[in-house]
């Protein structure tokens, strides 16, 4: 049902800043796309169940208006608004089933837009690089390709579908996955099942990591996402039926059937199966490695205070804590806005230094800094890990009067238990930053989870210290420069050799790596995958080995897998 757009209309509307409403603005995932919209220059106006602007009257003020509450709430909210959305705006909605959302839409008087929208990830992400968003076509106007345009830039895939086509999809990628870790927990649970047994297998962890990871979300949602996917009763059915059938096998000892049953699903995954084995290795390398030592070292560089330094900004960030531990107080410190930001300033020559978050003990590694990695030539001198501990600040000494929490999506990840025995009835709301939802408002009502110096710098009461959730916190910080600095990577004891490979696509090939490490006995404390766009081969893969560039262990085994690879780059030493 697209309607096309005029010449005359996309002609008037170009150049024009859209005002970008977001009905659940206040929630975790639509603060997040408030806290890009806002990065990207765009107003927003944001509404929830304790803001003064209510819904009705933002779908009157905004060119885009997005409906982004829990899936059982979004009919409702719909139908309440969607006359009031004017003939030229757009009217979209952010949930994980599209059918029935797009019919609602679609009922609308006012002749507007319509846009079903799914973005396939959580508001953990630090950005939309390479992240996904389905578009479910409804009625088209020049604000849904100024909506693709925007995420595209940011560097997201834009997938178009029908609604059907996406609810069916849906239902075996969330639904039907959720339904099999749920029902394997509960299992374990019957079992009163040791997680830590020391019988466990690598695929019996495996499995456990994944199950974990599900039992970590909102249970309301799962429930939501099987209960309310109009498809998901049939494939739910189709599961039952072939679990009943295994244990028909099993009861009747039908090795005949099993395997049989075996070969088809195995038949039909033949080509994904050599991928899985590969991945499984890596991942099982990464689940076994040695937890994270923090680096000590013998007080901060004693470099020139004219050199440059870039950081992610702004000033009080953790980023900022470490360049100045790292670096001269009075050296010239410049914040960038993004990560992608230091490296530019670091490849221009505007700035000597860069220091970059690369892994988080909680949250893991730091995507970003992993594709810039790949993209500028240069070095890693070294690394700085720093125990990260959060504090709840305030304008108010009194906590009673605290009704809203702001920060970056991940501290409030990292103290959601803390938040919930202390402040259970207080809502949280994601910005782009911690020190981001500091300088938002000077409201009393308003707390934020941020440092000991963004207090200090900001003029903040610290209400409650050290309210991360694991108190082994940490991140671990890059040191970049544009050539190779003996004097800085010996101050930071860097005694690892970071590698980038670009593998050849064929069957084996990482375990085949691994092998010549394991032959030579460099052990491997890192070893991350990147997906590439590049033909031939698959993936980047990034290795922290134990071991210096110029050992000649190391640059045997670098010889040894070249033929396995289209690129093989030292990108310096941690």
């Amino acid at each position: 049902m697209r309607s096309k757009t005029s010449k005359q209309e996309t002609a008037s509307q170009e150049g024009k800043k859209p005002i970008i409403g977001i009905i659940g603005g206040t929630g975790r995932f639509g603060g997040w796309f408030k806290g890009f919209f806002e990065d990207q220059g765009f107003t927003v106006l944001i509404s929830g169940r304790k803001t003064e602007l209510q819904a009705k009257e933002l779908a009157e003020k905004s060119d885009i208006v997005i409906v982004s509450v829990p899936i059982t709430e979004t009919q409702k909210i719909i139908k309440e608004i969607r006359n009031f959305v004017r003939a030229d705006a757009l009217l979209c909605d952010f949930t994980s089933v599209k059918e029935i959302p797009l019919k609602a839409m679609l009922g609308s008087r006012s002749g507007c837009g319509v846009l079903g929208m799914h973005p396939l990830f959580g508001p953990l992400v630090p950005s939309l690089k390479s992240q996904t968003i389905i578009f479910c076509h409804g009625k088209d106007n020049h604000w849904v390709k100024f909506l693709k345009e925007t995420f595209e830039r940011a560097g997201a895939a834009v997938i178009s579908t029908n609604p059907k086509n996406h609810d069916s999809q849906m239902a075996v990628v969330q639904a039907l996955t959720h339904f099999t870790n749920i029902v394997f927990a509960k299992t374990i649970q019957r079992q009163k099942f040791d997680l830590s047994n020391i019988y466990s297998t690598p695929v019996f962890r495996l499995q456990s990591i994944l199950v974990g990871r599900v039992l970590g979300g909102n249970p309301e949602l799962y429930a939501d996402l099987e209960m309310e996917n109009p498809v998901f009763m049939k494939i739910v059915k189709q599961y039952l039926a072939e679990v009943k059938q295994l244990v028909s096998y099993l009861a009747k000892k039908n090795k005949k059937g099993f395997v049989k049953d075996f070969q088809e699903a195995a038949s039909f995954m033949e080509h994904f199966i050599p991928i899985a084995q590969a991945k499984s290795v890596e991942l099982i390398s990464l689940m076994d490695r040695q937890p994270i030592e923090l680096k000590k070292f013998s007080g901060q560089v004693k470099f020139s205070a004219k050199n440059k330094i870039a950081y992610l900004g702004p000033e009080g960030t953790f980023s900022n804590q470490a360049t100045s531990y790292i670096f001269p107080k009075n050296s010239d410190q410049l914040p960038a806005a993004t990560i992608g930001k230091v490296f530019e300033l670091l490849d221009s020559g505007e700035a000597d230094f860069g220091v970059v978050p690369i892994e988080n003990s909680t949250e893991g590694l730091v995507q970003e800094t992993l594709d810039n990695l790949l993209k500028y030539p240069l070095r890693i001198v070294g690394s700085y890990t720093m125990p990260i501990h959060l504090c709840l600040l305030a304008r108010t000494t009194d906590p009673a009067k605290i009704k809203i929490i702001k920060s970056h999506a991940q501290p409030i990840a990292q103290s959601r238990n803390w938040l919930e025995k202390n402040f259970p009835k207080i809502k949280t709301e994601a910005e782009s930053s911690s020190v981001k939802a500091i300088l938002t408002t000077q409201d009393e009502e308003v707390a934020f989870i941020s440092s000991h110096e963004a207090a200090a710098r900001y003029g903040l009461k610290i209400l409650a210290e050290n309210i991360e959730d694991k108190k082994t916190n940490a991140t671990q910080f890059y040191i970049l420069a544009k050539k190779e600095t003996p004097v800085l990577s010996k101050i930071l004891k860097a005694d690892k050799t970071i590698l980038i490979l670009a593998v050849h696509d064929r069957s084996g090939v990482l375990r085949d790596i691994l092998n010549h490490f394991a032959d030579k006995k460099l052990n491997l404390s890192k070893l991350y995958s990147r997906k590439s766009e590049a033909d031939g081969w698959d993936y980047y893969f990034l290795f922290e080995v134990e071991s210096l560039p110029e050992d000649d262990k190391l640059r045997e085994v670098l010889k040894k897998i070249k033929p396995y690879c289209s690129i093989v780059r030292v990108l310096g030493r941690a």
